[in-house]
């Protein structure tokens, strides 16, 4: 991990917002965060592509709730629910947030957790702020470093669920 200053004395320039089914924070929320610290804010909805293809093996099935009724998974089914999820989170997002006033992006990748996010890091140099799925945005963070981030540690990170202050 990194040393250097405290992680919430870094000025946050991008918010890189991770939403998962079923883990997902309250993106007015996080929305709320991004305008306060002025930061561009990257909604990242996070289709794990691990989940997807158990979705489709023969023998994959859900137990419902309250019924607790055996029933087969229907891939499809689940894909119409991960957009239908996805695009209540982009105008979640969009409700909170004035296009013109503040730069936010929003996104759905078709990955593993740490593949989305280390992609959406890659594309800026500033200082982020990470929130995986399901992370509360004033929750206490951990600093680390982008070159010193392994993939490994990513994963980890992420299991983790902490927010994560990561410099360039």
């Amino acid at each position: 991990m990194a040393s250097g200053p405290p992680p919430d004395q870094v000025a946050i320039r991008r918010i890189i917002a991770c939403f998962a089914p079923g883990r997902a924070v309250a993106p007015e929320s996080v929305a709320r965060l991004a305008r306060q610290a002025q930061a561009e804010l990257v909604g990242l909805f996070i289709e794990d592509d691990e989940l997807l293809r158990f979705a489709a093996l023969p023998f994959a099935a859900e137990v419902g709730f309250p019924s607790a009724a055996r029933r087969a998974v229907d891939p499809a089914g689940m894909e119409r629910a991960l957009r239908a999820q996805a695009n209540a989170l982009r105008h979640a997002l969009a409700a909170v947030l004035d296009p013109v006033a503040h730069a936010w992006s929003f996104r759905v990748a078709r990955a593993s957790p740490a593949s989305a996010v280390q992609a959406a890091l890659a594309e800026g140099l500033a200082p982020s702020l990470l929130l995986p799925p399901g992370v509360d945005p004033r929750a206490q963070r951990r600093l680390v470093r982008r070159p010193e981030l392994t993939a490994q540690e990513l994963r980890a990170l992420l299991a983790a669920a902490s927010a994560i202050v990561v410099l360039p």
